[in-house]
């Protein structure tokens, strides 16, 4: 495919900064997920008891549930790009995933990754932007779609007990969804997207402190044509794959939540469903706050006080949620570095970039 050239001026890496703040924000999680225990009552050698005693016909079932869950996810990935195959598409989820959970701002490492690989094997720029704003799109679309009509029948049936400051919370939840909304809505539209290239371009030339200053409307324009022609092919893929996309996102929302159901169950929670509903719902919503590595922490946080708060002993839902988060976010680093590796294995003598080394 034809490469396009970008039309974005390049500005300046700042990668000590950046790497600072990724180590704090992953120290974070660390710290967040060390005094857990404490917060909710329970200790470190009762998890690993719990744990311990989890059958190991259980552990094959979550594994073959979580395996179940990539390949639906691969799905959506190739509904997303067209031309990319489904043992690609694992490839860049397992490898994109691994990144994200092992490394300080890893979310955007794990975007450049993909991209590079997208590239190797002969996706050209426009399809590599269009293809992250379609999946990413589309997941994010899946886990409201999914988390706040869960929230809210679990208000409308008393399955969400009272957490302190949850006003606060969901003023600043709601904030967040509809400042999406409107960049979206504005988006799809030429003025809109006018405006919000004006704005980017504003940001553009603020954060770049380059000697060369192009003019703003100069600059405007470029991120206008850019951004114009991304749009046009995301409109077009999600019209064209719509049934794929839809179907396929609220199939790997629903394979993880019962990942999380089963998880709960083998580490002996029976609560109410309409309280493991909200639960599973706020740890979507929490997994999506990028002030830590996947939301942890904060995740682990929310499931536990809507779980504890309902009744539920601390140990065993402590138990449960670290094991469902084990399997979504920590076992994905050693399996996709694994096939990370063999890609990059694979290509090591690879100079013509034409990714034949994997199909």
């Amino acid at each position: 495919m034809e490469e396009r050239p970008d039309v974005v001026p390049e500005r300046p890496r700042r990668s000590g900064t950046r790497v600072a703040a990724g180590l704090v924000t992953t120290a974070a999680a660390v710290v967040a997920v060390a005094v857990l225990p404490r917060l909710v009552g329970a200790g470190w050698h009762e998890v690993a008891a719990a744990v311990a005693g989890v059958g190991a016909g259980q552990l094959v079932l979550l594994v073959l549930v979580w395996a179940a869950g990539l390949l639906v996810c691969a799905g959506v990935l190739t509904a997303s790009l067209a031309g990319l195959s489904r043992r690609r598409a694992v490839l860049l989820n397992l490898s994109g995933s691994a990144v994200a959970s092992a490394l300080p701002f890893g979310g955007a490492v794990g975007v450049w990754l993909n991209s590079l690989m997208l590239r190797r094997w002969r996706f050209s720029g426009r399809d590599v932007a269009s293809f992250t704003i379609t999946s990413n799109g589309v997941d994010l679309v899946g886990k409201f779609a999914v988390a706040l009509p869960a929230l809210a029948i679990a208000l409308g049936t008393g399955g969400m007990p009272r957490l302190p400051h949850a006003e606060g919370w969901s003023i600043a939840l709601g904030s967040s969804v509809l400042a999406g909304a409107l960049v979206v809505v504005a988006a799809g539209t030429s003025r809109g997207l006018r405006t919000l290239s004006g704005a980017l371009a504003s940001a553009d030339r603020l954060l770049a402190r380059s000697p060369r200053r192009a003019s703003a409307p100069r600059v405007a324009a470029q991120w206008f044509l850019g951004l114009d022609e991304v749009r046009t092919t995301v409109l077009a893929r999600v019209r064209a794959e719509w049934p794929r996309l839809t179907f396929g996102v609220l199939g790997y929302v629903a394979l993880q939540g019962l990942l999380f159901v089963l998880c709960l169950r083998a580490a002996g929670v029976h609560s109410a469903a309409t309280v493991v509903l909200a639960a599973f719902a706020l740890d979507r919503v929490a997994s999506s706050v990028p002030l830590t590595p996947s939301g942890t922490g904060m995740a682990e946080a929310a499931a536990c006080a809507v779980l504890i708060g309902a009744g539920a002993p601390a140990v065993p839902v402590l138990t449960g949620v670290l094991l469902y988060r084990f399997l979504i976010v920590v076992l994905e680093v050693p399996v996709g570095g694994i096939a990370l590796g063999g890609w990059l294995l694979a290509h090591r003598g690879d100079r013509s970039g034409d990714g034949r080394g994997l199909r």
